[in-house]
C-alpha cells in the first residue's frame, strides 16, 4: 500500500484537498498523487534528492511540482493548502517548532496533516536499526553506535542525522508540541483500532495492549493534525 492509499483510510476526500509534501525525498508520494491527477507540490532542501525525484517522475510518465526549500520557511502564502504529508521528516529538520508553525500558516482552516514521529524510547531503532540505543542518554548514542552499529555520511545536506540531534518523543511528548501550535491532534492507530473493533469491550482490551506497545515497542508516532478555527 502505498502512503497515499494509507492516508486515504483516514481523510476520504484526500484527492480534492490542495496538498503540500513537505520534505519530498525521492518523490514517491508526489508521483503517486500527481499520477491521478492531484494538485500537489513537494518541498525539499537537498539538491540531489530533488534531481533524483525528477528522474523517477519521468521514468513513471509524469511531471511532478517539487522545489528547494527549507520547512522552517516554506515559500507559499498563508492558507495555501489543505493538507501537509511530513513523512519520516521531522525528526531531521533544524527546528521542529518552526517547522510546525510554518505548517499551521499554510494550513487552510480545517486543513489537515500528517505527521510521523520517531518514538524515544522504542526498542528498535529506525534509523540506525540497534536496540536499547534509545535508552541511553543521547551524550553516549555516538559511542554506542560505534560500538554496534554504523555511521551515517553526516556531510549530506538532507538535513540532521546523527542520533544525538535527531528530533524523537513519545506520543505524548509529540502531543503536546503539536497542541502547542494550535493543532487538534489524533492517534492514527487509535483511529484504525476504533474502526477495526467496533464491539467495545473488545476494543477496550486492544487500547489496553496498545499503550505499552506504543510506549517501547512502535518505533514511530503517527500524528492526524488538524488546524482549528
Amino acid at each position: 500500500m502505498t502512503q497515499y492509499d494509507h492516508l486515504l483510510g483516514y481523510i476520504p476526500d484526500l484527492s480534492s484537498r490542495r496538498i503540500l509534501d513537505l520534505g519530498s525525498g525521492y518523490g514517491s508520494f508526489l508521483i503517486e498523487a500527481t499520477k491521478r491527477g492531484i494538485r500537489a507540490c513537494g518541498i525539499e532542501r537537498s539538491s540531489g534528492f530533488i534531481d533524483a525525484a525528477k528522474e523517477s517522475a519521468k521514468l513513471a510518465g509524469v511531471l511532478i511540482d517539487i522545489r528547494s526549500g527549507m520547512a522552517e520557511s516554506i515559500p507559499f502564502d498563508d492558507q495555501s493548502f489543505d493538507f501537509v504529508n511530513v513523512c519520516e521528516v521531522i525528526e531531521h529538520v533544524d527546528d521542529p517548532d518552526k517547522v510546525l508553525s510554518e505548517m499551521y500558516r499554510v494550513l487552510d482552516v480545517g486543513g489537515m496533516a500528517y505527521v510521523s514521529v520517531p518514538n524515544r524510547y522504542c526498542f528498535l531503532d529506525p534509523h540506525f536499526h540497534l536496540y536499547f540505543v534509545n535508552w541511553l542518554p543521547r551524550s553516549f548514542s555516538d559511542v554506542f553506535i560505534s560500538i554496534f552499529g554504523n555511521h551515517k555520511d553526516y556531510e549530506r545536506d538532507i538535513g540532521k542525522e546523527r542520533l544525538k540531534d535527531l528530533y524523537y518523543a513519545t506520543f505524548k511528548g509529540a502531543k503536546r508540541k503539536a497542541e502547542s501550535h494550535g493543532f487538534k491532534v489524533e492517534d492514527m492507530r487509535l483511529i484504525k483500532i476504533s474502526k477495526k473493533f467496533p464491539n467495545p469491550i473488545i476494543r477496550f482490551l486492544v487500547r489496553l495492549l496498545y499503550f505499552p506497545a506504543r510506549f517501547l515497542y512502535l518505533n514511530s508516532c503517527h500524528l492526524l493534525l488538524t488546524k482549528q478555527k
